[in-house]
């Protein structure tokens, strides 16, 4: 099995993804959201690069409801941001969402030849790296990254989704993906190793230290979502 790491969304542009599986990660926040407001019982979430194409969409359904931020902000006359502590089970459940961030809904359209598309965070690491070893296809991990640049919140939890398939399989990995698993064999202390790091120092300048320390938890969920006509599901059990 081979395993290719892409830095961040713009890396996706123009390279074609047949025969692959793509893990795309958003750690800060999006994809931590999409998972935990599927695990919390949304039914889908659309995702989308710009925001007109999300309104006009949540328009023509006239159900659920729009979410996401710029710049970690909020989007003026959205329900939610993005923060992962907003999508309860009371909010969501049985919710539709149309959901557009700066990078994670990019990197998602960036990488849609791929033959199966998952979403990945720390909370799910398990079950998706489980899903890569059962699929047996190459893999490309494609952290959306900030602002077009390497993000190191995404960068370390695909080293810790290689080092997991690691220890089961074995794997031609690229060097980006050997340095980052070689970063993740040495992690103890994974808020010490980020607290730094441009983005999650950003998110706590402004205020979401509870989101980081939500997001940075690692494996209490057992889902995978994926990506399919649209939509970002869970399968049907």
């Amino acid at each position: 099995m081979r395993v290719e790491v892409l830095e961040s969304a713009k890396c996706a542009l123009k390279k074609e993804f047949n025969g692959k599986n793509v893990v795309v990660i958003d750690v800060l926040r999006a994809t931590t959201v999409m998972v935990t407001a599927l695990e919390n019982g949304a039914s889908c979430i659309y995702p989308f690069k710009e925001i007109d194409e999300a309104k006009e969409k949540w328009g023509i359904k006239k159900d659920g409801f729009l979410a996401g931020e710029r710049k970690g902000l909020k989007i003026e006359g959205f329900k939610f941001g993005n923060s992962p502590l907003e999508f309860t089970k009371e909010a969501v459940q049985g919710k539709e969402i149309f959901m557009t961030t700066s990078n994670g809904t990019r990197a998602i359209e960036n990488a849609l030849s791929a033959d199966n598309l998952y979403i990945a965070c720390y909370l799910n690491i398990s079950a998706v790296s489980e899903k890569l070893l059962e699929s047996k296809k190459d893999v490309v991990i494609l952290c959306a990254g900030t602002d077009d640049k390497f993000s190191l919140d995404d960068a370390l939890c695909a080293g810790m989704i290689i080092k997991k398939i690691s220890e089961k399989e074995s794997l031609k990995i690229d060097d980006l993906g050997l340095a980052l698993k070689k970063i993740a064999d040495l992690t103890s202390d994974l808020k010490g190793v980020l607290a730094e790091s441009k983005h999650y120092s950003y998110l706590s300048s402004i205020g979401c230290e509870k989101d980081l320390d939500y997001c940075t938890m690692i494996d209490i969920f057992d889902i995978i979502p994926f990506y399919k006509n649209g939509k970002i599901k869970l399968p049907l059990k």
